[in-house]
């Protein structure tokens, strides 16, 4: 997009910090409050794409009780277990408006211009802990500068959006994290720095400005339990902001094969298929028109054979049953 729009989206939205809180499979619920929006039946969800999602031990306990067989939102917005997680959001821009052949493959945009970050920036607990165990470093020991996180806050992840308002049309170019992987590296380089010490074998001296053991500590007492969920947690707070914050009916997602030809790159092949498929996204042949419409990319879009992307529609989200007292009595 261009860099006027992105600029403009990022002023209309709370300037203040955006809180956001998640828990394992809250997705499902959120999905299916967006579908059920003026009512659905269990029958019909349970024949329907979203239909997985009710084994969901989760959406289950939500749905213990229905008297009529029917979910609105409500029910599902409601629902809050005992343990949830909290993070901050926050907004930035990655992009070039500059032509010049490469600029894009640089950027990894599928099409010249600017794309929307949206940071899933960690809670004070950890930042807390995080300070107590390793100090205050000389440098960002789990930061890549190059990358689009916050300079205000510590960014576990971040997603790369591409969007048209007019037709109510956003594309998640990626989701990934530099944080996690980079503690997951240097708690290898801490076991192998300790186990070699035990050995009494030659090692190189420690590198960072807190010990291996304060690396060990940190990484399982605030680091592990983002480890399975971060992906998850971080496509569905794109989601929430696409659809909540933005009117947002239809977002598409790359997948491996599509998105490394367009992109030019070779990203983690779960994160582009797995994820989107867990997310209900349903495959399809052809990508965002603004793809096709747009000079920079219409061409390199024609050049990609048996192109496959994941398109995730909510534009009938807001469809009502009339006749509610059909529904059969029912407990999923």
């Amino acid at each position: 997009m261009d860099i006027e729009l992105a600029r403009e989206i990022m002023e209309c939205l709370p300037k203040e910090r955006t809180k956001y809180y998640y828990f394992k499979d809250m997705y499902a619920l959120q999905l299916l409050k967006w579908h059920c929006s003026g009512g659905r039946s269990v029958r019909e969800l349970k024949q329907g794409a979203y239909g997985k999602l009710l084994q969901k031990p989760l959406v289950r306990d939500a749905l213990r009780c229905i008297g009529n067989g029917m979910v609105f939102p409500e029910l599902l917005h409601d629902y809050w277990p005992d343990e949830i997680d909290a993070y901050t959001l926050s907004l930035g821009l990655w992009g070039s408006d500059r032509k010049r052949r490469g600029r894009s493959n640089y950027h990894q945009t599928s099409r010249t211009g600017y794309n929307l970050v949206l940071q899933l920036n960690f809670c004070n607990q950890h930042d807390l802990e995080y300070q107590r165990l390793l100090g205050n470093p000389a440098y960002d020991p789990f930061v890549m500068c190059c990358h689009p996180v916050s300079r205000a806050r510590n960014t576990m992840a971040w997603a790369r959006i591409d969007l048209d308002l007019e037709t109510g049309v956003a594309l998640i170019e990626e989701i990934q994290n530099d944080w996690l992987r980079e503690v997951e590296w240097s708690v290898q380089e801490a076991r192998s720095y300790l186990e070699k010490q035990k050995r009494n074998e030659d090692s190189m001296s420690w590198y960072e400005d807190f010990s291996p053991e304060a690396t060990l500590k940190y990484f399982e007492t605030a680091i592990r339990q983002y480890q399975s969920t971060w992906a998850e947690t971080m496509l569905s707070a794109a989601l929430f902001f696409l659809v909540e914050e933005i009117g947002i009916e239809q977002v598409f997602y790359h997948s491996w094969k599509t998105g490394r030809a367009v992109k030019k790159c070779s990203p983690p092949k779960s994160i582009y298929s797995k994820l989107p498929e867990k997310f209900c996204f349903n495959k399809t042949a052809t990508g965002p028109a603004f793809l096709y419409e747009d000079k920079s990319s219409r061409r390199k879009m024609k050049k990609i054979q048996d192109q496959q992307w994941y398109l995730l529609d909510l534009s009938n989200k807001e469809r009502c049953y009339e006749e509610q007292q059909t529904a059969q009595p029912c407990c999923a």
